[in-house]
């Protein structure tokens, strides 16, 4: 095959692919943008269980939003295995694709890691002492994945009430009156943060002197740490349209 036709065969590849994408984010912005939007108005004078009954039903709303990117996603991935099949693609490019899935949360992943679990004391604080000392907020969670990237995390995952949700750059961790919303889904302790990465790296970072975990203990705030041999993660259920973002162009 001739330099020009590689050329072509390449370019056509490319510009499929671009064409898919922007199909798909055209087709995912809108609805999980105005799920965004509710999720940003002031919340109104309500009782926790007001609140649950609030965050419930977006969160059904929000699940079908998902069921229907993961379908969009599989018919897409169906497409582009089907070009890169028909396409001669070397295996160093299949391989940095792979890779770059990875990184962008779009596909699940296995691997070693850790287990950390999280969980607020249910008795009364002491007197006098204020009861949002003894919750957890969401610059906890921040602070623990933060930690954890910088260990040399690769892929990071938050569970609660059986729901995992992937973190990626994209993600969002928030309070949201009494709850935390991690990417548009609303949780509550117990919490599970999975990271695959070097367990002794991971667990090092977490437990070291002055480290993010120590201060939590004194507001009895229980945490547990498991190194676990395969930890699997689901894909970013959320859209991952860029807007503003785009490639910087040679001059």
């Amino acid at each position: 095959m001739t330099i020009g036709q590689k050329g072509t065969r390449k370019n056509r590849l490319s510009i499929v692919t671009l064409l898919l994408s922007v199909l798909v984010g055209m087709m995912l912005a809108l609805p999980f943008r105005v799920i965004q939007e509710e999720r940003l108005k002031p919340l109104p004078s309500e009782s926790r269980q007001e609140l649950l009954n609030r965050m419930s039903k977006i969160n059904e709303e929000n699940n079908q939003l998902r069921l229907e990117l993961a379908q969009t996603r599989d018919r897409a991935n169906t497409l582009e295995e089907a070009l890169l099949e028909r396409d001669e693609v070397s295996e160093e490019l299949a391989e940095s694709r792979t890779m770059y899935r990875i990184l962008a949360g779009l596909d699940p992943v296995q691997g070693p890691g850790i287990r950390l679990t999280l969980n607020e004391n249910e008795s009364e604080p002491p007197p006098g002492s204020p009861v949002r000392n003894y919750i957890i907020h969401q610059q906890d969670l921040l602070n623990i994945v933060n930690e954890m990237w910088l260990a040399g995390a690769e892929a990071i995952g938050v569970s609660s009430s059986g729901r995992t949700e992937r973190l990626i750059v994209d993600s969002s961790i928030r309070c949201v009156g009494s709850l935390i919303d991690v990417n548009n889904t609303a949780m509550t302790p117990p919490f599970d943060i999975f990271a695959i990465g070097n367990p002794e790296n991971l667990y090092n970072s977490l437990t070291m002197h002055g480290g993010v975990l120590e201060g939590l203990e004194f507001f009895d705030i229980s945490y547990e740490i498991s190194s676990l041999e395969n930890i699997q993660l689901p894909a970013y259920g959320g859209s991952t349209l860029l807007e503003y973002a785009r490639p910087l162009e040679e001059e």
